[in-house]
Protein backbone atom coordinates (compact mmCIF):
# COMPACT_ATOMS: atom_id res chain seq x y z
CA UNK A 1 0.00 0.00 0.00
CA UNK A 2 1.51 3.50 -1.00
CA UNK A 3 1.51 5.55 1.98
CA UNK A 4 3.00 9.12 1.38
CA UNK A 5 5.98 10.38 3.47
CA UNK A 6 4.69 13.14 4.65
CA UNK A 7 0.76 12.20 5.00
CA UNK A 8 -1.71 15.26 6.05
CA UNK A 9 -5.15 14.79 7.74
CA UNK A 10 -6.96 13.56 4.27
CA UNK A 11 -4.93 10.29 4.64
CA UNK A 12 -6.10 9.65 7.95
CA UNK A 13 -8.73 6.98 6.59
CA UNK A 14 -5.87 5.11 5.27
CA UNK A 15 -3.82 5.21 8.12
CA UNK A 16 -6.81 3.82 10.06
CA UNK A 17 -7.56 1.41 7.70
CA UNK A 18 -3.83 0.07 6.91
CA UNK A 19 -4.04 -0.72 10.79
CA UNK A 20 -7.04 -2.47 11.11
CA UNK A 21 -5.71 -4.58 7.99
CA UNK A 22 -2.78 -5.41 10.36
CA UNK A 23 -4.75 -5.89 13.23
CA UNK A 24 -6.79 -8.38 11.20
CA UNK A 25 -3.68 -10.24 10.28
CA UNK A 26 -2.36 -8.63 6.96
CA UNK A 27 1.01 -7.90 6.31
CA UNK A 28 0.53 -4.71 4.81
CA UNK A 29 3.98 -2.84 3.16
CA UNK A 30 3.99 0.66 3.21
CA UNK A 31 5.54 2.19 0.20
CA UNK A 32 5.93 5.38 -0.92
CA UNK A 33 6.33 7.26 -4.16
CA UNK A 34 6.48 11.37 -4.69
CA UNK A 35 5.66 10.85 -8.52
CA UNK A 36 2.36 9.42 -9.85
CA UNK A 37 3.78 8.26 -12.77
CA UNK A 38 5.75 6.15 -10.33
CA UNK A 39 3.93 5.39 -8.71
CA UNK A 40 1.58 3.84 -11.76
CA UNK A 41 4.34 1.99 -12.79
CA UNK A 42 4.86 0.44 -9.71
CA UNK A 43 1.17 -1.22 -10.03
CA UNK A 44 1.97 -1.80 -13.30
CA UNK A 45 4.94 -3.91 -12.36
CA UNK A 46 3.40 -5.25 -8.99
CA UNK A 47 5.78 -4.32 -6.55
CA UNK A 48 2.80 -2.31 -5.25
CA UNK A 49 -0.81 -3.30 -5.20
CA UNK A 50 -3.15 -0.21 -3.71
CA UNK A 51 -2.14 3.17 -4.13
CA UNK A 52 -3.60 6.66 -3.86
CA UNK A 53 -2.91 8.47 -6.71
CA UNK A 54 -4.31 11.91 -8.86
CA UNK A 55 -7.00 11.05 -10.99
CA UNK A 56 -5.09 12.86 -14.38
CA UNK A 57 -2.79 10.42 -13.92
CA UNK A 58 -4.57 7.66 -13.84
CA UNK A 59 -6.85 8.21 -16.69
CA UNK A 60 -4.06 8.71 -18.82
CA UNK A 61 -2.43 5.65 -17.66
CA UNK A 62 -5.78 3.67 -18.01
CA UNK A 63 -6.25 5.23 -21.70
CA UNK A 64 -2.56 3.84 -22.85
CA UNK A 65 -3.46 0.73 -21.42
CA UNK A 66 -1.88 0.02 -17.91
CA UNK A 67 -3.43 -2.60 -16.17
CA UNK A 68 -4.66 -0.49 -13.62
CA UNK A 69 -8.17 0.62 -11.91
CA UNK A 70 -10.13 2.55 -9.73
CA UNK A 71 -11.66 1.03 -6.44
CA UNK A 72 -12.56 4.19 -4.46
CA UNK A 73 -12.58 7.36 -4.76
CA UNK A 74 -9.77 9.53 -2.44
CA UNK A 75 -10.56 12.56 -0.88
CA UNK A 76 -11.92 15.65 -2.16
CA UNK A 77 -9.77 18.84 -3.24
CA UNK A 78 -7.82 19.79 -0.26
CA UNK A 79 -5.64 22.17 -2.20
CA UNK A 80 -5.38 25.86 -1.97
CA UNK A 81 -3.96 28.42 -4.30
CA UNK A 82 -1.92 31.07 -1.69
CA UNK A 83 -0.41 33.70 -2.95
CA UNK A 84 2.26 36.53 -1.39
CA UNK A 85 0.84 38.92 0.97
CA UNK A 86 0.97 41.65 -2.17
CA UNK A 87 -0.84 39.50 -4.82
CA UNK A 88 -4.30 39.94 -4.08
CA UNK A 89 -5.99 38.74 -7.36
CA UNK A 90 -4.93 36.26 -9.32
CA UNK A 91 -4.13 38.70 -12.56
CA UNK A 92 -1.54 39.78 -10.47
CA UNK A 93 0.16 36.40 -11.08
CA UNK A 94 1.06 37.24 -14.45
CA UNK A 95 4.20 36.05 -15.32
CA UNK A 96 4.78 35.31 -11.81
CA UNK A 97 6.24 31.70 -10.27
CA UNK A 98 3.72 29.43 -8.44
CA UNK A 99 4.83 26.28 -7.19
CA UNK A 100 3.10 23.13 -7.98
CA UNK A 101 3.59 19.41 -7.09
CA UNK A 102 3.91 18.30 -10.50
CA UNK A 103 2.92 19.49 -13.92
CA UNK A 104 0.26 16.80 -14.49
CA UNK A 105 -2.04 16.47 -11.45
CA UNK A 106 -5.36 17.49 -10.59
CA UNK A 107 -4.11 20.52 -8.45
CA UNK A 108 -2.25 21.70 -10.97
CA UNK A 109 -4.90 21.13 -14.02
CA UNK A 110 -7.10 23.03 -11.56
CA UNK A 111 -4.66 26.02 -10.92
CA UNK A 112 -4.68 25.86 -15.11
CA UNK A 113 -8.68 25.69 -14.96
CA UNK A 114 -9.00 28.67 -12.25
CA UNK A 115 -6.89 31.28 -13.91
CA UNK A 116 -8.26 30.47 -17.58
CA UNK A 117 -11.70 30.85 -16.01
CA UNK A 118 -10.83 33.76 -13.35
CA UNK A 119 -7.95 35.95 -15.61
CA UNK A 120 -8.32 34.90 -18.72
CA UNK A 121 -4.31 35.91 -20.69
CA UNK A 122 -2.93 35.40 -17.02
CA UNK A 123 0.40 33.61 -17.38
CA UNK A 124 2.25 31.78 -14.57
CA UNK A 125 5.25 30.02 -14.51
CA UNK A 126 4.78 26.72 -12.70
CA UNK A 127 7.52 25.63 -10.54
CA UNK A 128 7.67 22.01 -9.17
CA UNK A 129 8.59 21.26 -5.53
CA UNK A 130 7.66 18.53 -4.17
CA UNK A 131 5.78 18.52 -0.53
CA UNK A 132 3.66 21.20 0.62
CA UNK A 133 5.82 21.55 3.26
CA UNK A 134 8.69 22.94 0.85
CA UNK A 135 6.27 24.96 -0.77
CA UNK A 136 4.96 26.59 2.01
CA UNK A 137 8.72 27.37 2.87
CA UNK A 138 9.47 28.51 -0.57
CA UNK A 139 6.28 31.09 -0.31
CA UNK A 140 7.71 32.27 3.11
CA UNK A 141 11.07 32.49 1.86
CA UNK A 142 9.79 34.67 -1.27
CA UNK A 143 11.27 32.24 -3.32
CA UNK A 144 7.85 32.13 -5.51
CA UNK A 145 5.11 33.93 -4.99
CA UNK A 146 2.26 31.70 -5.18
CA UNK A 147 2.22 28.14 -3.83
CA UNK A 148 -0.08 25.22 -3.87
CA UNK A 149 -1.09 24.63 -0.07
CA UNK A 150 -3.10 21.38 1.88
CA UNK A 151 -6.09 22.62 3.87
CA UNK A 152 -3.92 22.02 7.15
CA UNK A 153 -0.67 23.87 5.63
CA UNK A 154 -3.22 26.94 4.87
CA UNK A 155 -4.36 26.65 8.71
CA UNK A 156 -1.05 27.17 9.47
CA UNK A 157 -0.02 29.63 7.09
CA UNK A 158 -3.55 31.59 8.50
CA UNK A 159 -2.40 31.65 12.30
CA UNK A 160 1.35 32.10 11.76
CA UNK A 161 2.30 35.84 12.37
CA UNK A 162 3.73 38.48 10.16
CA UNK A 163 1.64 39.67 6.71
CA UNK A 164 -1.38 38.01 5.68
CA UNK A 165 -0.91 35.77 2.55
CA UNK A 166 -4.10 35.61 0.35
CA UNK A 167 -5.95 32.52 -0.21
CA UNK A 168 -7.30 32.73 -3.77
CA UNK A 169 -9.09 29.58 -3.90
CA UNK A 170 -9.67 26.74 -2.19
CA UNK A 171 -10.03 24.23 -5.50
CA UNK A 172 -12.61 22.03 -3.99
CA UNK A 173 -15.18 24.77 -3.68
CA UNK A 174 -14.10 26.55 -6.76
CA UNK A 175 -14.58 23.13 -8.63
CA UNK A 176 -17.05 21.04 -6.97
CA UNK A 177 -17.72 17.11 -7.93
CA UNK A 178 -14.08 16.73 -9.21
CA UNK A 179 -11.82 14.47 -7.19
CA UNK A 180 -8.41 14.85 -6.02
CA UNK A 181 -7.40 11.81 -6.17
CA UNK A 182 -8.69 7.79 -6.08
CA UNK A 183 -7.82 4.75 -4.77
CA UNK A 184 -6.49 2.03 -7.17
CA UNK A 185 -5.69 -1.15 -7.33
CA UNK A 186 -3.72 -3.21 -9.80
CA UNK A 187 -6.27 -5.07 -12.09
CA UNK A 188 -3.64 -8.41 -10.94
CA UNK A 189 -3.93 -8.09 -7.23
CA UNK A 190 -7.84 -7.81 -7.41
CA UNK A 191 -7.97 -11.00 -9.59
CA UNK A 192 -5.50 -12.79 -7.22
CA UNK A 193 -6.56 -11.26 -3.99
CA UNK A 194 -10.06 -10.47 -4.48
CA UNK A 195 -10.96 -10.75 -0.36
CA UNK A 196 -7.79 -8.58 0.73
CA UNK A 197 -9.32 -5.74 -1.79
CA UNK A 198 -13.05 -6.23 -0.55
CA UNK A 199 -11.15 -6.13 3.27
CA UNK A 200 -9.14 -2.86 2.41
CA UNK A 201 -12.56 -1.23 0.96
CA UNK A 202 -14.84 -2.11 4.03
CA UNK A 203 -11.87 -0.15 6.25
CA UNK A 204 -11.55 2.18 4.25
CA UNK A 205 -15.10 2.76 4.39
CA UNK A 206 -15.73 2.37 7.68
CA UNK A 207 -12.93 4.86 8.85
CA UNK A 208 -14.29 7.62 6.12
CA UNK A 209 -17.40 7.35 8.38
CA UNK A 210 -15.66 6.85 11.86
CA UNK A 211 -13.59 9.97 11.80
CA UNK A 212 -16.90 12.19 10.76
CA UNK A 213 -17.31 12.49 14.45
CA UNK A 214 -14.99 15.71 14.93
CA UNK A 215 -13.51 14.38 18.45
CA UNK A 216 -12.58 10.81 17.02
CA UNK A 217 -11.00 12.82 14.19
CA UNK A 218 -9.08 15.15 16.32
CA UNK A 219 -7.91 12.07 18.30
CA UNK A 220 -6.86 10.25 15.28
CA UNK A 221 -4.96 13.31 13.51
CA UNK A 222 -3.35 13.71 17.04
CA UNK A 223 -2.42 9.83 16.38
CA UNK A 224 -1.47 9.53 13.21
CA UNK A 225 0.33 12.99 12.22
CA UNK A 226 1.45 13.80 15.72
CA UNK A 227 -0.42 17.16 15.91
CA UNK A 228 -0.68 18.71 19.29
CA UNK A 229 -4.69 18.60 20.52
CA UNK A 230 -5.39 22.60 19.57
CA UNK A 231 -4.04 22.43 16.26
CA UNK A 232 -6.27 19.15 15.55
CA UNK A 233 -8.80 20.39 16.34
CA UNK A 234 -8.57 22.71 14.16
CA UNK A 235 -7.98 20.73 11.48
CA UNK A 236 -10.69 18.36 12.19
CA UNK A 237 -13.15 20.94 12.34
CA UNK A 238 -11.95 22.54 8.89
CA UNK A 239 -11.92 19.77 6.69
CA UNK A 240 -14.96 18.06 7.89
CA UNK A 241 -16.71 21.62 7.06
CA UNK A 242 -15.90 21.28 3.60
CA UNK A 243 -16.88 17.72 3.69
CA UNK A 244 -13.69 16.24 2.03
CA UNK A 245 -14.41 12.71 2.21
CA UNK A 246 -17.45 10.99 0.70
CA UNK A 247 -18.97 8.11 3.71
CA UNK A 248 -20.44 5.97 0.41
CA UNK A 249 -16.71 5.59 -1.56
CA UNK A 250 -16.99 8.51 -3.41
CA UNK A 251 -17.57 6.89 -7.34
CA UNK A 252 -21.71 7.68 -7.09
CA UNK A 253 -23.64 10.38 -8.61
CA UNK A 254 -21.72 10.70 -12.38
CA UNK A 255 -18.28 11.10 -10.32
CA UNK A 256 -16.22 9.37 -12.52
CA UNK A 257 -17.37 10.77 -16.15
CA UNK A 258 -17.03 14.67 -14.46
CA UNK A 259 -13.42 13.91 -14.07
CA UNK A 260 -13.49 12.39 -17.42
CA UNK A 261 -14.76 15.06 -18.90
CA UNK A 262 -12.64 17.67 -16.88
CA UNK A 263 -9.69 15.74 -18.50
CA UNK A 264 -10.42 15.55 -21.81
CA UNK A 265 -11.47 19.50 -21.76
CA UNK A 266 -7.71 20.01 -19.89
CA UNK A 267 -6.33 17.93 -22.84
CA UNK A 268 -4.89 15.24 -20.24
CA UNK A 269 -6.61 12.50 -22.12
CA UNK A 270 -9.04 11.48 -25.45
CA UNK A 271 -12.42 11.82 -26.04
CA UNK A 272 -13.96 8.32 -25.75
CA UNK A 273 -13.22 6.75 -22.25
CA UNK A 274 -15.74 6.05 -20.16
CA UNK A 275 -16.47 5.34 -16.42
CA UNK A 276 -16.89 1.48 -17.07
CA UNK A 277 -13.26 1.37 -18.86
CA UNK A 278 -11.52 3.01 -15.56
CA UNK A 279 -13.31 1.67 -12.55
CA UNK A 280 -14.39 -1.28 -10.45
CA UNK A 281 -16.88 -1.31 -8.22
CA UNK A 282 -17.72 -4.54 -7.43
CA UNK A 283 -16.06 -4.67 -3.96
CA UNK A 284 -17.48 -0.94 -3.07
CA UNK A 285 -20.96 -2.21 -4.19
CA UNK A 286 -20.72 -5.22 -1.87
CA UNK A 287 -19.51 -3.22 1.22
CA UNK A 288 -22.30 -0.61 0.67
CA UNK A 289 -24.66 -3.78 0.51
CA UNK A 290 -23.59 -5.07 3.44
CA UNK A 291 -22.87 -1.52 5.38
CA UNK A 292 -25.79 0.34 4.06
CA UNK A 293 -25.63 3.61 2.10
CA UNK A 294 -25.56 7.33 4.28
Amino acid sequence: MDIPLEPDVSDVPRLMARDALQQAGYRVVSTAYRDNVIAIQALVEGQVDIALLSLPAVLAAIQRGAGITIIMGGASHTRCLVTAPELRKCSDLHRRQVSVPNLVSSQTLALQRYLSNRCPGTSVEPVVISGTGNRLAALLARRTDGAILDLMTLLEVQHADGPAFNVLSEFGAEFPGLGGAAMVASRAFLESQPDAARDLVRECLLATRTIQDPDVLQARIVRHLGLAPERAGRAAAAYLERKVWDVNGGLSDGFMQRNIEFCVQMGVIKAGLTSGAVEDTRHLDTILAELGRQ
